[in-house]
């Protein structure tokens, strides 16, 4: 059986992937519908279960015909806290080299980072960011194709289980129950307890780094909610919250 964790990109969608294939006990797959993907989220391969589990951020009309609605979860998490997660891909996308200088800083992660912030890249990479969640922009992503507010709410209006990101994070065990009763596979508070800790933001940075995965070890960065508030100026925080009123207040981001 099929397992589809999905929802807008930076959202929390690996990190939930991985919590829900060790809560059953089986795979991650890889990427939906795409087999020759070598997605982060993948592990678990030793793990013997009639279930899998795969990750996506396909539109709820990209995957309607291909899975059971009751064995899609989606993942949603505060927009702010999106936006300001996207960043670094914007600031590697948007710096343009200008001369010889600027060329060798560009090829050098950790100094292209400080410039970036000096120069202004970080606000110009924010502002790409909320333009992109707002209307949707494909070249920056196919994954992007559409507005933040429209992804969520096509899969809303079906009737998908909807896990928030920061609730995950307060209240995993319930959150996890939910999810298990979702796909109707029921387990011990001690599994549950069990499957948590192993997926533990702590524990699972310090395995990839143990494990000389440095790649997955730098994909987990903070692990926290709200980041957003060191990030955003008050004018940009209010444009998103002024584009996004309506689903923040039904998701009682904003009151």
């Amino acid at each position: 059986m099929n397992v589809l964790v999905v929802g807008y990109p930076k959202s929390g969608n690996t990190w939930l992937t991985r919590l829900v294939a060790e809560l059953l006990d089986c795979p991650v797959g890889g990427f939906w519908n795409q087999p020759d993907n070598l997605e982060i989220a993948i592990e678990g391969k030793d793990r013997k279960s009639n279930f899998t589990v795969y990750k996506g951020h396909h539109t709820f009309e990209k995957i309607k015909q291909d899975i059971d609605i009751n064995y899609i979860i989606y993942i949603v998490r505060d927009i702010r806290d999106v936006v300001c997660s996207s960043i670094n891909f914007f600031e590697s996308l948007q710096f343009i080299p200008k001369n010889e200088i600027e060329t060798l800083i560009g090829e050098i992660p950790k100094i292209r980072k400080a410039y970036s912030n000096i120069v202004g890249m970080k606000s110009r990479s924010i502002d790409a960011m909320i333009r992109t969640a707002s209307d949707g922009d494909v070249s920056i992503s196919p994954w992007f194709s559409t507005p933040w507010d429209k992804h969520i709410e096509s899969f809303r209006d079906a009737g998908t289980l909807i896990i928030k990101y920061e609730d995950l994070l307060l209240s995993p065990e319930s959150e996890c129950i939910k999810i298990l009763s979702h796909v109707d596979c029921p387990r011990s508070n001690r599994d549950i307890r069990k499957a948590i800790k192993n997926q533990s933001f702590a524990v699972k940075k310090r395995e990839f780094s143990e494990n000389g995965q440095a790649s997955k070890a730098n994909f987990m960065r903070s692990g926290k909610s709200g980041n957003w508030h060191s990030y955003l100026s008050k004018e940009q925080a209010l444009r998103i919250e002024n584009r996004f009123e309506e689903i923040m207040r039904s998701l009682e981001y904003i009151h």
